[in-house]
């Protein structure tokens, strides 16, 4: 009969128990739980560090073939040399000659190339004027007459750059061809002037020689054209209007193949050294640098020349990128979650730390690292080692691990991407459209291609992550003479 009483006492006591426990200790279970469920991390924050510029822009060894086509050197020469080209006015000259001697251009002159030597053919109308003096009965009876004769005068050339940049030429007489010979009426008689031969041969023609020596040197300064295109080719260039796109370029060095004949054209190539620059946005500062460098005469010059380019991402535009893509994003794994409340993105050396405050299970602020770089099949800047930082990852081991095995670094690593391949295509066709039209400078026309282009450098700074490129690409000058 017992049994009966203490199953009545037990059972009341029993739920009176569950009860207690129900109401006073399952909502401090839940708290901890809870508690226990979202964990607060606390995470030093990587210090914003900018290292002092080290790349150092490639120079750039272009070369300029120059080729001279020997028809359209005739056509400037012939464009050149009209009227009059020499004239001998005295009697007395030339160890007494009595003759004077007018020649001016009568045709054509015919230009070719022998070795190092520019050759050429000058035919000329001859007016002379020749004193005749017969001695008759001890006394000197003089006349004077005049004769009008062709003649194909011949001479070379060879040119000489100095490294002064002064310009030199040696002129020698390469003969001559008689059109119509001369003749004199003398007293009922024509008299052929045979003697006239050699006086062309050993005076005139030699000072025809030296004139045209003396005509170049006064009538070219080349160190004043190439020490005017020195300082003018520093001022920046806008290549596109559009895209404000400017070209700079700063000279070094200059240098010379010597001048060759082959194939019926004069051949050289000009090698310049410089830093040549693209930028976008405003017009570059340039310093001008006005000393003239001297001349350096080589044997072989480079084929190719580079232009370095630089393309900035302003870090104000990739916090602004990142904001707009991240804010607020909802990461679900597994029974937990993450809500990415901000982000921003500094400089520490050669990395971007990305700097991400977040709610839910987590709370607190968590850092990423990882150092840009440019992917060629996107042309864009993006972070494929993007990681947490050290102290993220020695905090977040003992609390969160299982962030490490979360979506969220391949999430960051998929919305941080900057796209900069419409700036790269419109440099490098403005560039490849500047070199292809052609231009005319000068009597020459220049033409050129762009054929590569490969990145160089990606640096951080306080205001951008700095983008280096350099673009490889051949330029061709030639003659060019309009009728």
């Amino acid at each position: 009969m017992v049994y009966p009483y203490l199953m009545l006492v037990k059972l009341p006591g029993m739920k009176l128990m569950k009860r207690f426990m129900l109401n006073c200790f399952l909502p401090a279970l839940l708290l901890l739980a809870a508690t226990s469920g979202c964990r607060t991390i606390r995470v030093e924050k990587p210090a914003e560090r900018y290292d002092a510029p080290e790349y150092h822009p490639q120079y750039s060894n272009i070369t300029v073939p120059l080729e001279v086509n020997k028809v359209q050197l005739k056509k400037l020469v012939n464009k050149r040399l009209t009227g009059q080209l020499y004239a001998d006015t005295s009697f007395d000259d030339n160890d007494k000659d009595n003759l004077m001697l007018f020649a001016s251009r009568m045709d054509s002159i015919d230009v070719g190339f022998e070795n190092n030597f520019v050759t050429y053919r000058v035919p000329l109308k001859i007016y002379l004027r020749k004193r005749i003096g017969v001695q008759l009965l001890g006394m000197n009876i003089g006349d004077i007459r005049d004769a009008d004769a062709a003649v194909a005068l011949k001479f070379k050339t060879k040119l000489n750059i100095n490294r002064d940049w002064s310009l030199s030429t040696v002129t020698l007489p390469d003969g001559y061809d008689w059109i119509s010979m001369p003749t004199v009426s003398f007293a009922g008689f024509n008299l052929p002037l045979p003697l006239i031969s050699d006086i062309l041969l050993k005076g005139s023609l030699g000072d025809v020689a030296k004139g045209i020596d003396k005509s170049v040197k006064s009538a070219v300064d080349l160190r004043k054209i190439v020490g005017d295109a020195w300082t003018s080719m520093q001022k920046p260039v806008l290549l596109s209007a559009g895209d404000s796109l400017w070209l700079k370029l700063s000279p070094a060095e200059l240098s010379l193949l010597p001048i060759q004949g082959k194939g019926g054209n004069m051949l050289s190539s000009l090698g310049l050294k410089a830093l040549v620059e693209l930028y976008y946005g405003r017009e570059p500062a340039c310093t001008v640098n006005p000393g003239l460098p001297p001349l350096k005469i080589t044997s072989a010059l480079p084929e190719q020349f580079n232009i370095n380019l630089s393309l900035d991402i302003p870090l104000s535009y990739i916090n602004s990128l990142a904001r707009t893509s991240m804010h607020g994003y909802t990461m679900s794994y597994g029974r937990y979650k993450v809500i990415v409340k901000d982000i921003t993105i500094y400089g520490q050396g050669d990395k971007l730390i990305v700097e991400l405050p977040v709610d839910g299970t987590v709370k607190g602020t968590i850092y990423l690292a990882g150092a840009p770089v440019f992917n060629k099949d996107s042309l864009s800047i993006e972070m494929s080692d993007l990681d947490f930082s050290v102290a993220t990852k020695n905090v977040a081991v003992k609390t969160a691990s299982w962030l490490f095995h979360s979506p969220l670094v391949q999430k960051l690593r998929s919305k941080l991407v900057f796209p900069i391949g419409e700036q790269l295509r419109s440099a490098r066709e403005a560039v490849a459209a500047s070199l292809q039209e052609n231009r005319a400078v000068e009597n020459f026309r220049i033409n050129g291609s762009i054929d590569r282009l490969d990145p160089e450098k990606i640096q951080i700074t306080p205001q951008s992550v700095k983008a280096y490129f350099v673009l490889t690409g051949r330029v061709r000058v030639v003659m060019s003479v309009d009728k």
